[in-house]
């Protein structure tokens, strides 16, 4: 048999083997999947065979053998990682693709605070006692010109910070058990907050300053609650959504994931309390926070986009076994 029609002709079921492996890893396998994983591993490895003798030189021959490897871990728990190692992989890879199988959700959470902010900026603007009615009486407004004329102790008031921003976050998140509603108001008031200072600021002429005084800190913060509402949204879909399965089991399924997502929203929130403790009252000008800000956004992105640039990476490699000949 040509290399070509052999990799032709099992491929799906190699990737059919690499979806169960990366599903395995974060969600406990039903009966079927495990009579499924175990049929598609004995065709793998009896492919692998083949292409030892066939093919002994060959990339195609080296990926099969990587890819049973890891499957053959799975089932007999061979692969024991210590618990840095675990915690790592699931900070560097199975975050993100949690994230981005939930994409979706991900960009209507951030379409929320996206709209309240909008409006409670627009109405506030034109008349600013339309503040009242998007913050609270017993809000401060702090003057971001006068910040750091404050009696500010970073250590404490970083603490402060990620407490109540993970309290926000998972409430966002818990919510969504709720169908969904209370995820919803969450991230259209909090958009309506932050819509209504900006309002209250840029009428003033601060709002050069104001920016300068959110976004260091903000564009994590962000970030970590889109991810949040985004869990909460995706609970609330499979609630409503569940396929085949009974709406319980497949909210049960769905909680088991997004309850992890959280682990990283966690994490996300923590650093930006940090920020926002130490750098955003410092001297800097408004001016280095805004480059400050722009690297935070970067990193972000290239953090949650590196697992899926190396998914891709491997699924290019094995699409280019197709086009080489033997």
């Amino acid at each position: 048999m040509r290399l070509s029609k052999f990799i032709e002709e099992h491929q799906s079921t190699w990737a059919k083997l690499e979806h169960l492996l990366e599903e395995f890893s974060y969600v406990p396998p039903t009966k079927a999947q495990i009579d499924q994983f175990g049929k598609i591993y004995r065709s793998v490895t009896s492919h692998l065979a083949f292409a030892q003798t066939y093919f002994p030189s060959h990339d195609v021959t080296d990926y099969l053998n990587q890819l049973t490897i890891r499957a053959h871990n799975l089932i007999y728990g061979k692969a024991q990682k210590s618990y840095w190692k675990q915690v790592k992989h699931f900070f560097i890879e199975s975050f993100p693709l949690f994230l981005w199988q939930r994409f979706s959700f991900f960009i209507v959470a951030a379409g929320l605070f996206l709209a309240g902010g909008l409006l409670a900026f627009l109405l506030t603007y034109m008349d600013q006692s339309y503040a009242t009615y998007f913050i609270s009486a017993d809000f401060t407004v702090v003057d971001p010109a006068k910040i750091e004329e404050n009696q500010w102790n970073p250590a404490i008031a970083s603490s402060e910070i990620m407490v109540n921003n993970i309290q926000v976050s998972f409430l966002a998140f818990a919510l969504g058990a709720l169908f969904g509603i209370g995820t919803i108001w969450i991230l259209f008031y909090n958009g309506l907050l932050i819509g209504a200072l900006a309002a209250i600021f840029h009428k003033a002429g601060y709002g050069f300053g104001f920016w300068a005084f959110i976004l260091p800190h903000g564009v994590i913060e962000l970030i970590a609650i889109f991810i949040s509402g985004a869990a909460g949204l995706s609970l609330a879909y499979h609630f409503f959504v569940p396929g085949e399965q009974t709406r319980i089991h497949s909210l049960i399924r769905e909680g088991r994931i997004t309850i992890q997502l959280m682990l990283g929203v966690v994490l996300l929130l923590v650093i930006a309390g940090l920020i926002e403790g130490f750098i955003t009252p410092s001297a800097l000008s408004y001016e280095a926070k805004y480059a400050l800000s722009a690297f935070h956004f970067i990193l972000c992105v290239a953090y949650l986009a590196y697992p899926i640039w190396k998914k891709h990476k491997k699924e290019r490699t094995l699409d280019a076994f197709t086009k080489k000949r033997g």
